[in-house]
């Protein structure tokens, strides 16, 4: 069974965790994942399940930043509560990896290679930029003069790459849209990617 948050985490009218259904639990991960939190609350599995969905699926608000596997960990934390010090074992990992794997389409994974090169290139120009205003706010020899033009020309030339970058994401999402309705298009089948289109604009 593939693994989405609604079927890891419904919560009752009571605001209580409900234990995941039969066809969950046949899942040893979900199943080890659910019994190892002895709280009365299940307050870590809850935590857990919502770091499980911010790292795995495609839809989520963090998957879609282009983040590293490392500012993904870092925002999934803070979205799940958990505490910052906070590292996935082992089973964590395994669920949210499947997850992932389960929900994305090889169109859904385009969109996000470009999101992530989107990211990288607006880090790479701040980065830039915070280092040209340090220099700039300090006396300049002549000799610095050479490499201070060298890197504004740097930045100029990744902040002119965008604009094709850009038209390289519309066209990956038109392509995922053109992949969800060939999907549903096949015998009214549910689409196989949770992740759509819109979500990226």
């Amino acid at each position: 069974m593939k693994i989405e948050i609604d079927s890891l985490l419904v919560i009752d009218d009571t605001g209580m965790p409900k234990a995941p259904g039969i066809r969950q639990l046949i899942d040893k991960d979900v199943k080890e994942l659910y019994t190892r939190d002895k709280s009365p609350n299940k307050e870590q599995y809850i935590k857990e399940c919502v770091f499980i969905y911010n790292m795995g699926d495609p839809k989520s608000s963090v998957r879609q930043q282009g983040l590293s596997e490392v500012e993904s960990i870092k925002a999934s934390c803070e979205l799940a509560g958990l505490d910052r010090s906070y590292l996935p074992d082992a089973l964590v990992i395994r669920l949210y990896k499947r997850y992932y794997d389960e929900n994305i389409t090889e169109a859904g994974r385009t969109v996000e290679n470009i999101l992530k090169s989107l990211h990288n290139i607006n880090l790479s120009i701040n980065k830039i930029n915070a280092l040209l205003n340090e220099k700039l706010c300090e006396d300049i020899s002549l000799e610095d003069t050479a490499a201070i033009i060298q890197n504004i020309q740097l930045v100029a030339k990744v902040a002119g790459d965008i604009p094709a970058t850009i038209d390289k994401l519309d066209k990956a999402k038109e392509k995922l849209l053109y992949e969800q309705e060939q999907l549903r298009a096949r015998g009214g089948q549910e689409v196989v990617s949770s992740m759509d289109a819109e979500n990226y604009q």
